[in-house]
């Protein structure tokens, strides 16, 4: 039975909190990262830069996760891990085998050298990834958020006071 492994991390980036899920698993139960992209804010993907004969799978993978209607538009950060070893493929070969240029134009995308082993490339990964994710927050969203609740916390009292019969509520309530 194919098993999913799950793990997480929290990332302190230039004053921006990362909470990083690690999701992993054989191909059967890649099916099970869909109850994930809810929540997600950016997709983190690594490839592995030594691995010629799987990185057509990373490919398909990778396209197959862009591509989902909650993913669409994310942030991808790519790291291009291994690339401490001396045959790696360069990130020009990466880019056209992953067929970059394919994903939906609107995504923003990070193509990123990494030795996650020497652990070369993977704060200048996070810090474009934070700063990317902060320049997206909007400081007026939750203020019209709470606008628009209380409106409608308002037009529901009314409702109810409505529906009832004023005088007869008074009446009981005297």
């Amino acid at each position: 039975m194919p098993t999913i492994g799950i793990d997480y991390e929290k990332i302190e980036i230039n004053e921006a909190s990362i909470m990083v899920w690690v999701i992993g698993g054989r191909l059967g139960s890649r099916a099970l990262w869909q109850q994930y992209y809810d929540r997600m804010s950016a997709l983190i993907f690594v490839v592995d830069s030594h691995d010629r004969d799987r990185v057509d799978q990373a490919c398909e993978q990778l396209h197959l996760m862009a591509n989902k209607d909650k993913l669409r538009e994310k942030p991808i950060l790519i790291f291009a891990n291994k690339q401490d070893l001396p045959d790696a493929m360069t990130l020009d070969e990466l880019r056209d085998k992953l067929h970059l240029a394919k994903l939906n134009t609107n995504t923003k995308l990070r193509l990123q050298p990494a030795s996650a082993i020497q652990n070369q490339g993977l704060r200048e990964g996070f810090k474009w990834l934070a700063n990317y994710i902060v320049e997206k927050i909007d400081p007026i969203k939750p203020i019209v958020e709470t606008f628009n609740d209380t409106i409608t916390m308002k037009n529901d009292f009314m409702s109810i006071f409505n529906m009832v019969n004023l005088k007869t509520f008074l009446r009981k309530l005297i």
